[in-house]
């Protein structure tokens, strides 16, 4: 039996609890690969409840310290990813080489011996030789493809995870609120993005010339994100919700994500077809235009209907099932014309309405209430394999290091600097602090510019430095805010 202590089991317990079962699961994960199951996925159930166990575990440790639960789903993911990739578990190699295995697959010859094959197309990738050496070593073992299949599965189970965030956080917004909050809401958002986006570009050209354009492009980008989530915390747990210093910077956060969402389309865009002309930017940024113009469509003309017709097959249950089909059909069709898949995902909230339900749901429920759970087992994997994906060896390379920490200040800098463009009445710094955190957005960002290819390990690594560094500062930078403001300052009036 658990102690309890005002309603909650205290951290000794749960740290016995966790640590036991990650001492349990750990050598069976690894030796779930030694064969013979029936199912040719038992091994993959064990493993993800290996990470669900390992994202709990992270979470509480973060709540119990005051910190972001994303910080420890990612700390816990980085110590338990590190501890199987050293140990020379080959799925964990795998996920975090997913793009240079993936690369050699799609280019070698079919025709020609496979391990010669595979030692020529190994040997023309810019990587460490250790790590070519245990690569060509995955590749031509002869369980190479259920290797390579097992890390695909953890990776679309993670990936399930960060569509269905994207979905809640679009649950949120309403096109016309965003219309609502008004020319100061707007401007600090645009300035939040621009300037980071600048100076990320600037630092990364001027710290690492050789660097090319696109990865400078997307690393700006990746530090105009915005975790809304972590600033939102701090404002209900301080009781400051009310102030108008708190309704801006969410309001700006919001609009933030939205532009930030509409910045990483065309980022991806340009770096995918290689090109910074403007013809290419002017075509990324129609098809985003014209996606969220049919989308704010489909909403208005025609998603009622849709879900009348759609209830005659589902009944009672079109409730849980729209919204979910509705997410990957819409995330699919993001990819298919070049978008980010979370666009889709996110404009599959944005359009979503309780009221379109009235006919069908049971009065007590509402869609956040049937998606929150399953959104709450898949996006916790999510943010434990980003830290599967990170090199840890990497922290004790003082490039990376003192490189994530000068990122960092940039990273400050710019969204500080957008807060201290708002005009008088404000607390700037505390909306210029509050627009700090990158958190769970910037994790992302930094996940898809790796999978696309222009983040390397050491570059990812940095990211990863940079999303800690402004997720620990925050909270209590605010709280101090917070604790130091003029009495003077009123509640906004209503």
């Amino acid at each position: 039996m658990y102690q309890r202590k005002h309603g909650q089991i205290e951290m000794k317990h749960l740290l016995k609890f966790g640590t036991l079962l990650l001492t349990i699961l750990f050598p069976l994960v690894l030796l779930a690969e030694e064969g013979g199951h029936g199912s040719p996925y038992a091994s993959d159930f064990l493993a993800i409840a290996f990470l669900l166990v390992g994202a709990m575990t992270g979470s509480f440790i973060a709540k119990k310290l005051g910190q972001p639960r994303v910080l420890g789903e990612l700390l816990i993911g980085i110590l338990i990813g590190s501890a199987f990739y050293y140990s020379g578990d080959k799925v964990a190699f795998s996920i975090r080489h997913q793009i240079e295995i993936d690369h050699v697959l799609s280019a070698v010859d079919l025709t020609q011996p496979w391990e010669s094959e595979i030692d020529k197309e190994v040997a023309q990738l810019d990587i460490k030789p250790e790590v070519a050496e245990r690569l060509s070593e995955v590749l031509k073992s002869s369980d190479y493809e259920e290797t390579y299949l097992h890390s695909k599965y953890a990776l679309l189970f993670s990936s399930i995870g960060v569509l269905l965030l994207l979905f809640m956080v679009g649950l949120e917004v309403r096109i016309e609120d965003m219309l609502k909050l008004g020319r100061v809401s707007f401007s600090v958002a645009f300035l939040g993005v621009l300037f980071p986006f600048l100076l990320g570009y600037l630092i990364t050209k001027i710290l690492m010339p050789e660097t090319d354009d696109n990865t400078a492009i997307f690393i700006g980008a990746t530090l105009a994100a915005t975790s809304i989530g972590i600033t939102a915390r701090v404002f209900k747990d301080a009781n400051i919700l009310h102030l108008k210093e708190a309704q801006l910077v969410l309001g700006a956060a919001v609009i933030d994500d939205i532009l930030g969402l509409v910045l990483l389309a065309i980022v991806t865009g340009i770096v995918t077809t290689g090109s910074l002309e403007f013809y290419s930017v002017a075509v990324i940024m129609a098809k985003a235009v014209a996606f969220l113009g049919v989308i704010y469509l489909l909403e208005v003309k025609f998603l009622r209907k849709i879900i009348n017709g759609f209830s005659f097959i589902a009944g009672r249950k079109t409730f849980l099932y729209f919204p979910f089909v509705l997410l990957m059909v819409l995330s699919y069709v993001a990819d298919a014309i070049g978008l980010a898949s979370i666009v889709g995902a996110f404009c599959a909230g944005l359009i979503l309405r309780e009221a379109y339900f009235d006919d069908i749901k049971l009065e007590h429920q509402s869609i956040e209430d049937l998606i929150s759970p399953i959104e709450g087992v898949f996006a916790p994997v999510f943010f434990v394999m980003m830290g599967f994906q990170v090199d840890a060896g990497a922290f004790t390379d003082w490039r990376v290091l003192s490189l994530g920490l000068l990122i960092t200040v940039v990273a400050i800098i710019g969204k500080m600097a957008a807060g201290f463009f708002i005009g008088k009445g404000y607390n700037k710094w505390l909306v210029g602090v509050g627009l700090i955190p990158r958190g769970e957005v910037g994790l992302i960002f930094a996940s898809i510019g790796k999978s696309i290819g222009v983040l390397n390990d050491h570059l990812f690594a940095v990211i990863i430095v940079v999303v800690i560094l402004t997720t620990l500062v925050t909270p209590p930078a605010l709280t101090k805010i917070i604790q130091n403001m003029d009495t003077d300052i009123k509640p906004e009036e209503a």
